[in-house]
């Protein structure tokens, strides 16, 4: 069992909100990558390379921060109706670095304890760890909600999944029937692995058996990884691939285990 006070804080209580004109009000947008020099968000507006915006960034307890941007790329997930943006902080000052510089070292040492949970992720080391901080997020799902569908290939719900709290049903087919459950994953599991490394369309069905907590090592964000700082992207490619070949020997010693006279 994953105790819900170690999920890393930097995961729970960032928050972004953006306004693209001063008389507009700031609408909520959903973090996926912070480090010192920018923040890469996704939401269903959609913004033009370049753009100019006004971010209200909000880092646990403390007082927003208002800090301009300029967008510097923009991908759209036709999907899943959304769009990934990369937004350049513009004319920090000496404060707001200073913020966002603690705020990423509490976050590493969070992390490092919550991977400490799990023997898969026993090779990061805490620069890992705060490299890994740009491309988990936090997806609470309600019971009998959809993470995702199978045949679905939407951006937004691709990558490697760590259950820390309910359970969920994993079948074939897009309509639940006993004999299509493939396996029920609990707190502490890990699932998606071939989401992670391939991105292709969903080969099952998720479904929450009842309220649920993930923590997400994002498709995308893993992407920008692979670019960025691929000796961190290589281990998390090794995590997965142990556990997923880990959850096939299981499957093979349960199909193969000599039956009882």
């Amino acid at each position: 069992m994953i105790a819900q006070e170690s999920i890393p804080d930097l995961i729970t209580d960032q928050g972004v909100r953006i306004r693209l004109q001063r008389t507009k009000p700031f609408g909520r947008v959903w973090p996926v990558n912070l480090n010192e020099t920018g923040v890469c968000i996704r939401m269903r507006l959609c913004v033009q390379k370049e753009q100019w915006l006004e971010m209200q960034l909000e880092l646990g307890d403390e007082e927003p921060l208002y800090i301009p941007g300029q967008v510097e790329w923009v991908r759209e997930d036709p999907a899943g109706g959304i769009y990934y943006c990369q937004i350049r902080f513009a004319n920090l000052n000496a404060h707001q670095s200073q913020k966002i510089r603690a705020y990423m070292e509490t976050g590493t040492e969070s992390l490092a304890a919550f991977f400490s949970h799990f023997p898969l992720f026993e090779k990061f080391s805490p620069q890992d760890c705060r490299r890994l901080l740009g491309i988990v997020t936090l997806r609470e799902l309600p019971k009998k909600d959809f993470l995702y569908m199978q045949g679905s290939n939407d951006l937004d719900v691709q990558g490697l999944f760590i259950v820390c709290a309910g359970l969920l049903s994993i079948y074939r087919g897009r309509k639940f029937k006993p004999e299509r459950q493939l396996t029920v994953v609990s707190p502490g599991e890990i699932f998606g692995e071939f989401s992670l490394l391939h991105g292709r369309a969903h080969s099952s069905t998720v479904l929450a058996i009842n309220d649920t907590v993930l923590v997400q090592i994002n498709k995308e964000g893993y992407e920008m990884m692979r670019l960025d700082d691929p000796s961190v992207a290589l281990k998390v490619m090794e995590a997965a691939a142990r556990s997923l070949s880990d959850r096939l020997n299981r499957a093979t010693q349960r199909l193969f285990c000599p039956a009882r006279i």
